[in-house]
Formats: C-alpha cells, structure tokens, sequence
C-alpha cells in the first residue's frame, strides 16, 4: 500500500474506480453463463440431385448442394447424357431434385402440359395425391374458358400464388436476356416491339461513323428461304415477310391483344362468338414479280401495270389502289391455317367452329369457337386471343374457283382450296415474289449478298405501339447476307451496320454499354430455367404429402411443403446469378415464362435467400424446437450446476428431461420445472472435484407428443473447456458454444490490469 501514499487524489481515484469495476466484473460475471444456441448442422437427409450436361446446369447443382448442407440437407450431384436424363424425369423417376430449361413457349399461360397429373411433361409427379393439386387442376381447367381478358388474367394470378405457395413443384431460376445494339444516333427503336414495329417511330439525329444514308435502314442476317408464312421455317424468312405484311389483330409484346391493327375493334356477341371490324382504306401493296431484279433495276413504281402478277381466283393484280383490305382476306388466312389440305399446322386454329365474313359489313367478320371440336358440347378456347394476330394473306391472288370441297380442322367447309394448287405459278412466284398490306415492299434479292425492300406509299400509317398516325422516316432496308455473328458484329463496329444482336458477345456488349456512340438494349427470352421437385419422393413429398404442420400459422401447409419451402429459401440463385451469368440473367418466381407478361404474376410469393425463413421452416415441418441452453456454475465445485432451456421461440415444449453423466459413468436423469412458459430449469445436485467431465443433453416433448434431443455437450468442471458431441438421433438440433472466460481467469486477468495501473503510476512518481 506504499504506492498509494505517494499518489494524487486524482490518481487513487483513477485506481478505486478501476477496483470498483473489477468488483462490477466480476459480481456480474459470478454465474459464469455458458450459453448454448441450437443450429441445425447435422445431416437431416441425403437427396439425389441429377440434370444433364452441357452449359452451366452441372454447376447449378453444385451450388445447391453446397447451399443446402448449410440447413443439414446432403445433395448428391449427378448429371447424364440428354437421352437418359429424358428417361429419368418421365419413365423412372429415379431422383429428388432436377433441373432443367424449358424455351419456345410463354405465348400463352395455358401450362396444362406441365402442370397437369396427365400433362406429357408432368415431371414433378403431380397428382390428386398432392394437396393443392387438384383445385391447381381446376384452376387451370376454368383458365382456358375464360374470355375476359381482365378476369382471366387475375386466375391466372390466383392460380401461380396457389402454386408457388401451397405447392411448391418448381424453384423457378432464371430467364436469359437477348442483347442488341443500335447507334446512338438511331431514335425510336424498341427492343421489346421488334424492329417491325419500331420502324414507323425511328430516324436518325445525324449520321454515325461509316454511315453513308439517313434514310436506309441496314442489318444482317441469314439468307431467308421461304416467304410464304404458310411454309416459313426460318426467322430470316420470317422476318422478311414481316416487314411486307400486317397481323391480323395486333399483339403487345406483353401478350395482349391491341386495336392497333388491321382489327381496330371487336365485340363478344356470346360466350362462344366475337365479332371484328377491321380498319377501312388499307390496300394491298402492289403485286410486283419481283424475280431477276437487282441494283440497277428501275425503280418498283415504275414497273407498268401489266407485269403485275395475277391471281390465281380471277386473273386480278394489286397497284395498291385497286385490291382493299377486308374481312374476306381474314376469313380466308384463317381458313387457310385451320386446313389440312393447304396447312401444315392446323393445330393453332382447330377451335375455329365458324368463321365468315359478317353478311352487311364488308369489314367485320365472325369467328365462333369450340374448344373441342370431337365432342357434341360447344366449349371454350380462351387462348384463341395469342392464336389471331396472323399475318393477313391475299385472298384475291392465293384463292381459286375450283369447286373442290375440303374442311378445317374444326369442321368449316372450305371451296376452292384443294391439294394441287400449291403447285400453282401463283402460289410458287408468291414463295419469293411475296406481297403484303404492310410497310414495306419487296425490291429485290441477291442470294448470299443482300435483300432489300422499299418504302410503300400504300401503307395505312398507324403505328402499333401507340396506334397513332405513323410515316416511315426509312426509306429502303438492305438486309445483308452474314451468317456469321462475329463478321457481323465488325461490320456494325466498322459502321456498315446500324443495328446488331449482342447476346453471343457479352464482352464487347459491356465495352458498348459504356460507350455513348452505342445504345443497348435488352429483352427477356421466350425461356425458364427452374429446379423442380419429384414429389413422391420421401422427405420432399412423400408420406410428408399427408402430413400437415402443426404450428399456428403453418397449419395449411404439409410438411412436405414445408421443407420444400426451407430448400427453396436456402438457395441463393441472385449469388448463383452474379457468379454464372454477371447479375444479368432475369431472375423469375413463378410458374409462368417471364415472356408471358401479361398473365406472369410479378407480386406471387418469392423465394429471395433467406437462410432465417430456411430454418424456421425446416423446423416447422419437421417439428424441430429452437431453443437456447444456459449452464451456471459450471466452474464450481461447491454449488449445484444449473441448466435452464429456453424454447419460447420454438413449438410448445410440455416436458424436459436433463440426462446426463459423470467421467462417462451410468446416465442418471433430472426432471426439470418449467419456470416459464416452454422455459425449464434443474440443478445438478452434485459436488464436484476440479477436471471432472460431465457429459449431458435435454429431451423435449412439444404438445403434439413429439421428443427431440439435443446435442451431447461435455464440459470438464473448474475449467474454461466446453465439448459438444452430436447425437445419433435424427432429426436433431446442435450446440453451439459461446466463447467462455472462466471466473479464476477472469479475477487473475483483472488483477492483473489494476496493479498495472497501480505500478506505472508508482514509477512515474518516483522518476519525478
């Protein structure tokens, strides 16, 4: 205590308030709590994770099955060849958790092939077994009879919440984007409506580098093939004739049905029967033969009217003033279609029952509908809305006087279309000579070099997107022969392109992106990757099928969805995006195409990486308690070991039992009181030597007459040691230690500070 004579008041303040808050210390340190967390890291299953090869899929599964050992789940990953892997998802079965892409649907949200019991691509092993599935069923059943567009779309929204909530088949992944380019001097163009569309609303602010006109338009592409869509094959045929024709009815990129179009109008007479006016003073662009002419032709107008081509009904040419557009023509494309004399896809228009031009107006034709034309009831086709935006085709030039009767697929009798006039010289010069109602006209072709079409002055001047009057700012098109991408991508570079898909070269897209003379723009593909589920397999469905969850606020959900949903949390696809694919392929959640946008439900539940909602899930269905052990006294040797258990965020706990042993000597057990609801305590009444190891765990039993065990934990009496051994029961939860500073350590640590502090001031006065 010499020290302290020689110090200042302000100095032997600064000491006594230093012991006060040893004391505080350790006063508060006395129970020398060891809190004890559960986890859930043992093993709870062992699932078979399989896809086929080939691209990044192989991957996927390697990050699921590193995502979902972090909630106990083992995922064994194996990939087969595409004929095996066919066979597994539809004849064995013989997996858990699979993944695949779907691409070239989402025209439609009718998804009965998938998520049906008898659907050719029912993969997850739907049926009336699975809770849900039959009002899924149902659901879908009554979508395809609605015609209200409005109500229609809000089933279909009910319908994805059912099934991403209450079933669970599918963690749906992504839909890539398609990327293009534009300079930046190009306005007007959207990359959703297509250039087709875009076309009446784009021009030019200036010239860009290496651009020699502002009034052409210039791209690439493959040599077409074929221009009558009829027997189109190809998107370079098809786009081609895009650009002369027109449909029918006009459609949003979201899928829905505009009056934009050539149909300006329509009225539902009957739940079987519409009715649609079609727009007045539209023309058909003149017939031009088109064959044999190249740069140096003369222009198209000046072609004289008796080298016009003639139709095949009446000998009749087209001088886009002479041949209106009008209901006849619509009839007679859609009768054309539904035939299986002229058509070889009639399946998209066998629900037409009738179809015929309206007996007072000229410009409104009737189409009546039976979605099963095999039975004697009439019923619905909803989806005949994604079937009538066709191109409209020529009825003066492509029908025939020919008596031969022939009949559609839904029953329509048809005159004049019979087998031998496909081999007609009108119908073969139509194959490359085609003419249209739309904005542009055939000029001419040069195979493996260039296409170009020219401006009609004919066209009615109404644009799509907004249905307001529309000019075309470009005058001529040249679409260029270059089948190969990287070719035509150093052309649009060089300037000789102003437009150019980018998908293929994500590194020069992002060099573009930052570069002001460019403009890319992108757009969700007609595809969806997802991981999906076999339901009948057990821990994922199975008996869990039957089972339904007893806590509060789960109870509509079974077990099997229960877990399903856990998997589904545990998976973080926006980490999968940004390691795979930069962030930049779309992230979906439903059951739908993304490219369904009309009918694709963007507010459905979603199932963002939430490792929290995972556990809370698991556990829910599989019964598992959350709870939180403390050990007081532990470093005793002189006082009872408290154990108290804390399960008030877990399902109702209504007994625990501490079962425990000394040095691993025989078990010995202690009922232990509840303190508090789902709260339990008991002591150890035992005293202890120094080094002595007990080993314990606690058995549960919730309201539903359920046991679960904790893990083994082992600490060694007098020491700072805490040892957690696991169970073999399963399921199960883990402990976790907290670290732990034991009271003789503490007290020696804290000594140890004050007399520091004592002795440097000791010193400090004794230099001075």
């Amino acid at each position: 205590m010499f020290a302290l004579k020689i110090m200042s008041k302000r100095e032997k303040k600064i000491v006594i308030l230093t012991i006060f808050q040893i004391i505080f210390i350790l006063s508060s340190s006395s129970s020398n709590v060891i809190n004890v967390n559960s986890e859930i890291n043992q093993q709870l299953a062992h699932l078979v994770f399989k896809t086929s090869g080939g691209g990044v899929r192989p991957d996927y599964g390697l990050y699921i099955a590193s995502y979902l050992n972090d909630i106990g789940i083992d995922v064994q990953v194996k990939v087969e060849e595409w004929p095996v892997f066919i066979n597994t998802i539809l004849v064995t079965h013989d997996f858990d958790l699979g993944f695949i892409g779907l691409s070239g649907g989402g025209a439609s949200p009718d998804m009965r092939d998938i998520y049906t019991e008898d659907g050719s691509l029912n993969i997850f092993q739907l049926g009336p077994e699975i809770p849900y599935n039959d009002q899924s069923e149902q659901m879908q059943e009554v979508g395809v009879t609605i015609t209200d567009l409005e109500e229609r779309q809000q089933l279909y929204y009910d319908w994805q919440q059912l099934m991403m909530d209450k079933i669970v088949p599918i963690l749906p992944f992504f839909s890539p984007r398609s990327y293009v380019a534009t300079w930046a001097n190009t306005e007007g163009y959207d990359s959703r409506w297509g250039i087709t569309d875009s076309l009446p609303y784009m021009e030019y602010d200036g010239y860009h580098e290496g651009q020699e006109s502002l009034i052409e338009f210039n791209l690439a592409d493959a040599n077409w093939r074929e221009l009558n869509p009829l027997f189109t094959d190809d998107t370079s045929s098809s786009f081609i004739w895009g650009l002369m024709a027109e449909p029918i009815v006009q459609y949003s990129p979201d899928l829905a049905p505009l009056k934009t179009g050539l149909v300006e109008d329509w009225k539902q007479i009957d739940e079987f029967h519409y009715k649609f006016t079609m727009r007045d003073d539209v023309y058909w662009n003149p017939s031009y033969n088109v064959t044999g002419r190249a740069a140096s032709s003369d222009p198209l107008s000046s072609i004289p009217t008796g080298e016009l081509m003639l139709g095949l009904k009446y000998g009749e040419y087209s001088d886009g003033t002479n041949q209106q557009v009008t209901a006849k023509d619509a009839v007679f494309t859609y009768l054309l279609w539904s035939n299986p004399t002229i058509s070889e896809s009639t399946t998209f228009h066998y629900w037409i029952s009738e179809c015929y031009v309206d007996p007072v107006n000229p410009l409104q034709f009737h189409v009546l509908i039976d979605g099963n034309p095999d039975t004697p009831e009439v019923e619905q086709y909803a989806d005949f809305w994604a079937r009538l935006p066709w191109d409209i085709l020529p009825e003066f030039f492509l029908n025939s006087t020919d008596p031969t009767v022939t009949y559609t697929d839904g029953g329509i009798e048809c005159v004049g279309l019979y087998p031998l006039m496909l081999n007609t010289p009108e119908w073969a010069t139509f194959s490359t000579s085609a003419f249209g109602c739309g904005k542009y006209m055939l000029d001419y072709y040069i195979k493996n070099s260039v296409t170009v079409l020219q401006k009609s002055p004919h066209w009615f001047g109404v644009g799509a997107i907004d249905g307001a009057v529309q000019d075309l700012n470009i005058q001529s098109i040249n679409v260029r022969i270059i089948p190969d991408s990287s070719a035509e991508l150093a052309e649009f570079k060089a300037g000789k392109l102003d437009w150019t898909g980018l998908t293929a070269f994500p590194a020069e897209r992002k060099i573009m992106q930052a570069d002001p003379r460019f403009n890319v723009q992108t757009f969700i593909t007609a595809s969806l990757s997802f991981m999906f589920f076999n339901l009948r397999r057990p821990f994922i469905g199975g008996g869990y099928n039957a089972e339904y969850i007893p806590e509060p606020g789960k109870t509509q959900y079974t077990r099997a969805v229960g877990i399903r949903k856990a998997i589904c949390y545990a998976i973080d696809r926006d980490e999968i995006n940004q390691q795979l694919h930069d962030g930049e392929y779309f992230l979906a959640h439903s059951v739908l195409y993304p490219f369904t946008a009309y009918y694709y439900y963007n507010d459905i539940i979603k199932y963002n990486y939430n490792p929290v909602l995972a556990e809370e899930w698991l556990r829910a269905a599989l019964g598992l308690p959350f709870y939180s052990i403390e050990i007081e006294n532990q470093y005793l040797t002189s006082e009872d070991i408290l154990v108290t258990i804390d399960c008030t965020s877990g399902p109702g706990i209504t007994d625990c039992v501490l079962k425990y042993t000394i040095n691993g000597g025989s078990q010995e057990t202690v009922s232990m009181l509840e303190e508090a609801e789902d709260v339990f305590t008991c002591g150890i009444s035992k005293t202890f030597q120094e080094n002595v190891t007990i080993s314990f765990f606690i058995e549960m039993t919730n309201k539903y007459d359920e046991v679960h065990l904790t893990d083994t934990s082992e600490f060694i009496s007098n020491t700072t040691e805490l040892i957690v051994t696991s169970t073999p029961t399963i399921p199960t939860t883990t402990t976790n230690p907290t670290t732990v500073v034991s009271h003789s350590s503490t007290i020696f640590i804290l000594y140890s500070i004050a007399m520091l502090v004592i002795l440097s001031i000791y010193k400090r006065k004794k230099r001075n």
